[in-house]
């Protein structure tokens, strides 16, 4: 049983790939046919209103943005919280609710024409309230790491953008912390852009510790109408709507993982194996909406709510996984650009 449920979930970690390159070819075909409705007149220092920002806690956007930072160093910040109701553990394990945060800030600086340097930190923490007994799954996971990377524009019309980011930091959970933990995964993302509408990318994933240690992830974003957007880009891809100025309306999914490695020390079992320095591979998938409002310039607050419709606590290499049912989620979140 545990070796069927293992492979269902590769099957569909798979699927959800093929799901994201085949909403890239289509977007790409629509906005062929369809160029849109014209150059849209950026506000503020965005020179791209379709740019992904370079930190989305816990939905880290793969793609460069387009905008280059100023000669004066510029801030971006974020924080979330998380709830996910009660939900039945697969194989009879028990109930498990759970308390998501995440906490994260990104400077960064023009070092050059075309060449932008990019520092920051991230911390993520996942924390799991069970009811049975003899739960083997950690308590909590955590992800406290430091963020490096440059932007780069690849020719004069700034059309094709590259990124090189690197994550370094320590991976586990509070009960132990270890150099068995450390670990550093990185992205390169190349981006086209099309025009003032539309923008496509291509990101190449490298996390020692995930079952995959590498992976390709397409996206796009295109303004297919005046306040519209469609943001085909993982983990977040989202339709959404500004309605008035300041108030943005949205739906769509949401990927959340984190892969750490459990203490030496960890004395449960799973099956008849031991989880003691385990690598568990934690992801979440969640389906709702929500909305933003834009408190002031550049600082705005959301809030969301919906259906987590996927969880599985991955062992790779034990060959198990134990997943959980449904159940209803709400998060809020602050975001501020300076």
């Amino acid at each position: 049983m545990y070796i069927k449920s293992y492979s269902m979930g590769r099957k569909i970690y798979l699927k959800m790939l093929l799901f994201m390159g085949l909403c890239l070819w289509i977007g790409a075909g629509l906005k062929a046919q369809e160029p849109g409705p014209g150059p849209i007149t950026p506000e503020g220092e965005i020179e791209d209103p379709l740019a992904p920002v370079r930190l989305a806690p816990g939905r880290q956007a793969f793609g460069p943005a387009k905008s280059q930072a100023s000669d004066d160093w510029s801030f971006e910040v974020g924080a979330d919280y998380g709830y996910v109701a009660s939900a039945s553990l697969k194989q009879g394990l028990g109930t498990v609710t759970e308390q998501s945060a995440e906490v994260g800030v990104i400077a960064s600086h023009k070092i050059t024409d075309g060449l932008v340097g990019i520092v920051g930190g991230d911390w993520q923490t996942f924390s799991f309230g069970y009811s049975g007994s003899n739960i083997p799954l950690p308590q909590n996971l955590q992800g406290l790491n430091a963020i490096f990377g440059v932007d780069v524009q690849l020719d004069e019309a700034s059309e094709w953008l590259m990124r090189i980011q690197l994550e370094p930091g320590v991976y586990g959970t509070l009960q132990s912390i270890g150099w068995h933990q450390v670990n550093m995964p990185g992205v390169a993302a190349f981006t086209n852009v099309i025009d003032d509408d539309f923008q496509w990318f291509i990101a190449i994933r490298v996390d020692a510790f995930q079952f995959f240690p590498v992976i390709p992830v397409p996206g796009f974003r295109w303004r297919f109408a005046e306040n519209w957007l469609l943001n085909g880009s993982a983990p977040k891809p989202t339709i959404d709507w500004r309605p008035t100025e300041g108030v943005r309306l949205f739906v769509g999914g949401d990927i959340l993982n984190l892969n750490a490695r459990l203490p030496d020390s960890n004395p449960e079992v799973l099956g008849d194996r031991s989880l003691a320095g385990a690598l568990v591979n934690y992801f979440e998938a969640r389906v709702g909406g929500g909305i933003a409002y834009e408190v002031s310039p550049g600082l705005s607050l959301q809030a969301e709510g919906g259906a987590m419709v996927w969880r599985t606590f991955d062992f790779p290499r034990l060959n198990n996984n134990v997943n959980s049912t449904m159940a209803p989620y709400f998060q809020i979140a602050l975001r501020g650009q300076f």
